[in-house]
C-alpha cells in the first residue's frame, strides 16, 4: 500500500525539491524528451508538484502552430507521466538497471491552451498502488487557472519482458 506516514513533513522545503540534474536520475528519458524542469515539492506515497517552463524557443512551439503558438497537449501528457514516474519510484523503489516504467492508460482533459511564457505546475496525487500498478491523477495549472486534468496508470517491467529489440 502507499505510504501514509509523512517522513517528509519534518524536512525543509529545500529538501523536498529536485533540480533538473536530479530529475534525470529518476527518469530514463533524455534530451529532448524530458518535459519537467523542476520538482518543487514531494511526499512519497502521497503527492508531487513539478514545474514546466514553456519557451517560445522550443522546437514543438515552432510548428504548433506558426500563426499562433500553442504548447502541444501530447507534451503536457508526457510531463504529467514523467511527474507520475518520479512519484511512483519515490513511493516504491528506484528502477533496477534492467527495468523500465510503462504507461498503461491516460485520460486527459484540456481546458485552456498553454502558450510561450507560461509556467505549468503539475499537482500529482498518488491514488493507489496495486501490485506493480500505480494509479495517479493530476491537475495542471498556469497561475490559478486549471489548464488540464489527467488520470493514469504506470507499471514497471523488465526490459527482457518487452521481447526482442528491433532497433
Amino acid at each position: 500500500m502507499l505510504q501514509t506516514a509523512s517522513p517528509q513533513a519534518d524536512r525543509s522545503p529545500a529538501d523536498r525539491t529536485l533540480g533538473f540534474t536530479e530529475i534525470k536520475k529518476w527518469l530514463r528519458h533524455r534530451h529532448p524528451m524530458i518535459y519537467i524542469d523542476r520538482v518543487t515539492d514531494y511526499e512519497p506515497g502521497v503527492s508531487l508538484r513539478s514545474l514546466l517552463s514553456v519557451s517560445g524557443n522550443l522546437d514543438a512551439i515552432a510548428g504548433h502552430f506558426p500563426e499562433r503558438a500553442i504548447y502541444p497537449g501530447s507534451h503536457l501528457m508526457q510531463a504529467f507521466a514523467q511527474s507520475g514516474i518520479i512519484l511512483y519510484l519515490m513511493s516504491t523503489e528506484p528502477l533496477a538497471e534492467d527495468e523500465l516504467t510503462l504507461i498503461g492508460s491516460v485520460t486527459a482533459r484540456f481546458t485552456k491552451p498553454v502558450v510561450p511564457g507560461d509556467q505549468v505546475v503539475f499537482d500529482v496525487r498518488a491514488d493507489r498502488l496495486s501490485g506493480a500498478a500505480f494509479f495517479f491523477s493530476c491537475r495542471a495549472f498556469v497561475g490559478s487557472a486549471t489548464v488540464a486534468a489527467f488520470k493514469g496508470t504506470l507499471t514497471r517491467t523488465k526490459v527482457a519482458a518487452m521481447g526482442r529489440q528491433l532497433w
